[in-house]
């Protein structure tokens, strides 16, 4: 663990692991978060490293396992690398109905891991321990990243193993462009013929925090750049050659360059071209005009959804690079780039917040040193369009799988990777509700997260789409609940916020609190989000 990078682990505590977590206790290259639910440990696990660039362990047994399967998905969808270790009863209990038997021959659980982690390994005998536990490390710290999942039985995690199986390698084999020296000069030769270039960044660029060498090639070569949603957050939004996001929750900026302008050479890096960038594989993108260069350490990513010119088998970091150190491509300067539209003025009835006027209230007062991350829902939407990606690595969402209450926990993971930075997480009262009671958790480490909790009584995102085929009530009405309260029992500073008038003075209050802060603000509930565009 120590030599992947580990230093976080989180979960809850179990028997079946307890010699490992004395022995972690011990180490003080540790830290163990103590989480309230299995789930949210996972979360925390998969904001940590989203912010940090290494992967967290987090460890559970029994029903709990089951319960961090969900968050073990998410990391699977975003390729976020995490430690997955489940105990298990000893193995000669496999199969014989004992409490809590989750091993291959009991309920099978293994076999669930297998789908969602790139290697699922059970180990039921020392003489083969070290080859499997090598191969889930070298896994976790290759590319392309995800979850790794161990299973170790209660009475084989003291064994000491054979003394020749000490010396497995565990180093990750070195990742090659798959053309060769001659990649970095075809792509530059393709620039160069290229009249309305772009570069589009997702999520893959994230872990290898590859901002500076893009931005500084971006720069030389005078090419626009764009992020997928799921992208979002990689680099800064606010230069002048950002056309922000294409794809959902976009702007519209980054669609207007590629298929009005149009675009005729789009070079994809770290980007998977899923329903999120192409709108639910809108008939547009089937008439893309651009040549597509497709950067990624796995080639089966290549043409899966987009045509592609030339695929690149490379990190997003060896890539970003090797272009660097070419030389300036020449080539005529951009035409003009969209503008983003003038913003619009939120229409909210008397007295009653609009989600919009939060986000940009917000935008105003946020320190330098902020992080955003969202939850999921109505709230992605309006956090999107809101707040400006203003410094690189500033803003993470969880879109893809979208797990309510991804957010609440991933917040206090962000935190802990990033302890100089104001941590804000963007909810909704429908995803608090699921995972609030990790704010505690927050408390108990002396973390200085901020909740905004948009707070209107509905699951928002269930309630627009049937408004007006059936009363939204018995599918999306959760009631009135004071989150600011619940936040004070759990030992955080709450803070409620129910008029217009009131709502600078508690973001003012919540940005600045010295420990765990949830700002509890009641929008108005009759705000359905926009038509995003979705299959057009």
């Amino acid at each position: 663990m120590r030599e992947a990078g580990i230093s976080v682990v989180s979960g809850l505590p179990t028997s079946r692991l307890d010699s490992l977590l004395v022995r972690i206790s011990r180490d003080p290259g540790f830290r163990i978060v103590l989480a309230r639910h299995e789930g949210g440990a996972g979360y925390l696990a998969d904001g940590f490293a989203r912010a940090s660039g290494r992967p967290a362990a987090v460890f559970a047994a029994g029903p709990g396992a089951t319960n961090v399967i969900t968050a073990v998905a998410n990391a699977s969808v975003n390729h976020v690398p995490m430690l997955v270790l489940t105990g298990e009863v000893s193995v000669p209990e496999f199969g014989l109905h004992s409490q809590q038997d989750t091993s291959a021959d009991g309920i099978g659980l293994p076999s669930v891991f297998q789908r969602l982690c790139r290697v699922s390994v059970s180990i039921e005998s020392v003489a083969n321990a070290r080859s499997k536990i090598d191969r889930a490390f070298r896994t976790l710290q290759s590319a392309p990243h995800g979850p790794v999942h161990i299973s170790l039985p209660r009475d084989l995690i003291d064994e000491v193993l054979p003394e020749h199986q000490l010396a497995t390698p565990t180093a990750v084999p070195k990742i090659l462009a798959a053309r060769g020296a001659e990649t970095t000069h075809e792509v530059i030769a393709m620039l160069e013929r290229s009249h309305s270039p772009m570069l589009l960044l997702g999520n893959g660029c994230r872990m290898d925090g590859v901002h500076e060498e893009i931005i500084a090639f971006c720069e030389k070569a005078e090419l626009p750049f764009a992020t997928t949603p799921n992208g979002r957050g990689v680099i800064a939004e606010t230069h002048p050659l950002s056309l922000g996001v294409l794809g959902l929750f976009g702007d519209g900026r980054a669609e207007q360059y590629v298929f009005e302008t149009p675009c005729d050479l789009m070079i994809a890096v770290g980007v998977s071209f899923d329903g999120l960038v192409t709108r639910s594989f809108s008939p547009r993108w089937a008439n893309l005009k651009a040549e597509v260069v497709h950067v990624d350490p796995d080639p089966t990513a290549f043409g899966r959804f987009v045509a592609t010119s030339l695929g690149i088998t490379m990190t997003s970091r060896a890539f970003a690079q090797s272009l660097n150190s070419a030389r300036a491509p020449q080539r005529p300067r951009n035409t003009a780039l969209p503008q983003p539209a003038s913003p619009a003025t939120p229409q909210a009835r008397e007295d009653v917040i609009h989600p919009l006027e939060v986000m940009r209230e917000m935008d105003v007062l946020l320190p330098p040193n902020a992080t955003i991350c969202t939850d999921v829902g109505t709230c992605i939407f309006w956090a999107f369009q809101g707040i400006p990606v203003r410094r690189p690595g500033g803003f993470f969402a969880t879109i893809d799988f979208s797990p309510m209450g991804c957010g609440i926990a991933g917040a206090i993971g962000i935190a802990l990777a990033r302890p100089d930075d104001r941590i804000v997480c963007i909810a909704g009262d429908g995803a608090f509700l699921m995972h609030g009671t990790e704010v505690s958790t927050a408390v108990a480490q002396g973390l200085a997260v901020t909740w905004v909790i948009l707070n209107d009584g509905q699951l928002s995102a269930t309630t627009g789409p049937v408004r007006g085929r059936m009363d939204p009530s018995p599918v999306a009405t959760i009631g009135a609940t004071d989150l600011a309260t619940m936040a004070s029992a759990l030992g955080a500073e709450g803070i409620r916020v129910a008029s217009r008038a009131d709502l600078r003075a508690g973001l003012e209050k919540a940005l600045v609190a010295t420990g765990p802060c949830v700002l509890d603000i009641a929008i108005d509930p009759e705000i359905n989000q926009p038509d995003i565009g979705v299959g057009k």
